[in-house]
């Protein structure tokens, strides 16, 4: 009867062993692409090399920093292919319209906007 008991629970341990195994196998899911296209993209790094984004970047999005870009050295860019950006040049360099509701100096003080421009040289808002 002893010999039974064992039999028994060795066969029990066996079968609950089987069936942890599949339910682990089970819940492992094949790639659906070979190599590498399912991997995730490549985050932005901390490295020297250039790197180029396909998608937005958006930063600050939850607003813990002052300030959302930062960019010490260099000048910044926008729409332009051939940027006047060269040491003594542009520090920023916008291709086509740009808007903002206020016009300041450096010290973010002297603003104007443009309709106190346009009622100062009326001709240059005809």
């Amino acid at each position: 009867m002893k010999n039974e008991w064992k039999s028994i629970t060795k066969g029990l341990a066996v079968g609950v062993a089987l069936a942890i195994g599949a339910q682990v196998f089970a819940a492992w899911s094949e790639p659906t692409t070979a190599p590498p296209g399912g991997n995730p993209e490549a985050p932005i790094n901390t490295s020297v090399t250039g790197q180029v984004k396909k998608g937005n970047l958006v930063l600050n999005f939850s607003n813990v920093a002052q300030n959302a870009l930062l960019l010490p050295y260099g000048a910044m860019v926008i729409g332009d292919a051939t940027p006047e950006t060269a040491p003594g040049k542009l520090k920023v360099d916008v291709e086509g319209k740009t808007g903002s509701t206020q016009f300041c100096d450096e010290n973010g003080v002297k603003c104007f906007t443009v309709e106190n421009l346009c009622t100062q040289l009326p001709k240059l808002c005809k």
